[in-house]
């Protein structure tokens, strides 16, 4: 047990090391004798794989965050230039040999190579929608060309996420630091975006009209008041289908957006609860005792 409890730790300190990636993923076991097969000969088997309809859809363990969508075998994977995790429904042992089809959703590219099972454990009970087994595997016998590749598209989302991350810290940090200032700021510039916003708005108006007298008058011969009737109308007609396109994107907009919300909180509740299960009763003890005392201490000298 002993044991098992320090690869959990090594296994969920190398996931920290690698990015999240939305990638469709496919796998095959294979012999050690085929590790030195060709690259044609690797899409033969893995098409007749496919046709076979035995191959295995992916997803990601708990603390691998896991895809809902169940379009096109979309999945998140945890990745990095040395190795991949996964979940799967069937158990794999150490020492197996893969061959990895990997498309890369963000860039469409492909990357095709052979790995081996490093570890195969329990997935996080707390993830739903789970495969059974959780797989970690090193790359092996890869290309020069897919490793750049891989290499290059790893390091572009680390940069991505060392921003993304950064900038959310530095809110969270300004906030704690100075939350009446951080507040009076954020309604400040949220009331300055939207008089800009309105002020663009009113101008776009005021050029759509002018340019429809113009164009009217210049072409019908029309007289001011019946431009002027013409060219309501018309803005009128125009401002509806504007409201009804834009009321259609705002809405898809916002179903995105829950969706992916609701799918990070999902993520975020299972991976802590995973991470809280495999602590020992006085590891429980500091993060409480500490946790309760970081706050108590913001509370009492901050606010």
């Amino acid at each position: 047990m002993r044991t098992t409890k320090i690869n959990d730790k090594k296994s969920n300190h190398r996931a920290a090391l690698r990015v999240y990636e939305q990638v469709n993923l496919f796998y095959q076991k294979i012999a050690l004798s085929q590790l030195n097969e060709t690259q044609p000969g690797f899409d033969n088997i893995l098409n007749s794989f496919a046709r076979s309809q035995t191959a295995e859809r992916l997803t990601v363990e708990p603390s691998f965050p896991y895809s809902q969508s169940q379009e096109n075998d979309t999945l998140n994977v945890n990745i990095s230039s040395s190795g991949i995790a996964f979940t799967c429904k069937e158990e794999l042992k150490a020492d197996d040999y893969l061959m990895l089809r990997i498309l890369f959703l963000s860039s469409m590219t492909v990357v095709m190579t052979c790995c081996k099972v490093v570890y195969c454990k329990p997935s996080n009970p707390y993830e739903s929608n789970r495969h059974p087994y959780s797989i970690g595997a090193q790359f092996i016998n890869m290309t020069a060309e897919d490793s750049k590749l891989l290499n290059r598209h790893v390091d572009k989302r680390k940069k991505q996420q060392f921003v993304v991350n950064g900038s959310i810290v530095a809110f969270i940090l300004a906030i704690l630091a100075a939350p009446d200032q951080a507040l009076g700021l954020l309604v400040d510039l949220g009331h300055h975006l939207f008089e800009m916003f309105l002020h663009m708005l009113h101008l776009a108006f005021e050029l759509i009209e002018m340019e429809l007298d113009h164009v009217i008058e210049h072409h019908f011969e029309t007289g001011l008041h019946e431009t002027q009737v013409i060219v309501f109308y018309m803005l009128i007609t125009l401002g509806l289908v504007a409201l009804y396109f834009f009321g259609r994107m705002a809405s898809s907009a916002f179903v995105r957006l829950r969706k992916r919300l609701l799918l990070y909180w999902s993520r975020k509740k299972s991976s802590c609860l995973y991470f809280w299960g495999h602590q020992t009763l006085s590891d429980k003890i500091k993060i409480v005792g500490i946790g309760t005392a970081a706050i108590a201490g913001y509370i009492y000298f901050g606010i």
